[in-house]
């Protein structure tokens, strides 16, 4: 084993040491993917930085090389990490804006139940105006019909009335006229009586 290949050894060991606290971190963490964990995704560049700068400093291209590749995995899992941030900020305003659209027909659903309940009032209330106008109309037909019987009947009942006194005043008449026929022909008899007296009066004489 060379002395560039102890060195990268230490070093790992060295930088897996210095992980500790932020690997106990993320096993109480537990985030659902550990490998995008910002603070995971941080310390991954760090790390990266520091096998660049000690591969120069030693001339270890194979120590240049492995940093380079983790700064390029870092910077791919940075890419997710904002492509994350990114989508989550998506589906955050999408929520909200379907919670705002959700609240905007709930509104508009109730204003339109109202509406359809005012509606609904309406069409009852029109209703119930027209059966009282028909009830009243009706009432009022029957009121005139009831008064054109009455007023029918009245004057059936004036001209029974009158034929009634017509007749009674013909009766009248005809009784007078029996009564003047009945005083006529007493008078005739008291003259014929009369007349008769004297002529038997001459005779006796």
């Amino acid at each position: 084993m060379d002395i560039d290949e102890i060195r990268r050894q230490a070093l790992d060991l060295w930088l897996q040491g210095v992980r500790l606290p932020l690997t106990a971190a993320e096993r109480l963490a537990r985030p659902e993917h550990a490998a995008s964990w910002p603070p995971a995704v941080a310390f991954a560049k760090g790390e990266a930085a520091v096998k660049r700068f000690v591969g120069r400093r030693t001339g270890d291209q194979i120590l240049i090389g492995l940093g380079n590749l983790q700064k390029a995995e870092a910077a791919q899992r940075e890419q997710a990490v904002a492509k994350a941030a990114e989508a989550e900020a998506t589906r955050t305003e999408a929520r909200r804006e379907a919670e705002l659209r959700e609240a905007d027909l709930e509104r508009q659903r109730d204003l339109a139940e109202q509406r359809a309940e005012e509606r609904e009032r309406k069409v009852d209330d029109d209703q119930r105006k027209a059966e009282q106008r028909v009830a009243q109309h009706e009432a009022k037909k029957q009121a005139a019909a009831r008064k054109q019987a009455a007023a029918r009947k009245d004057g059936i009942k004036a001209q029974a009335t009158k034929a009634e006194a017509g007749r009674l005043r013909k009766e009248a008449q005809a009784l007078r006229a029996k009564q003047q026929a009945v005083e006529a022909e007493g008078k005739v008899l008291e003259l014929d009586k009369a007349v008769r007296a004297k002529k038997a009066a001459r005779k006796a004489g």
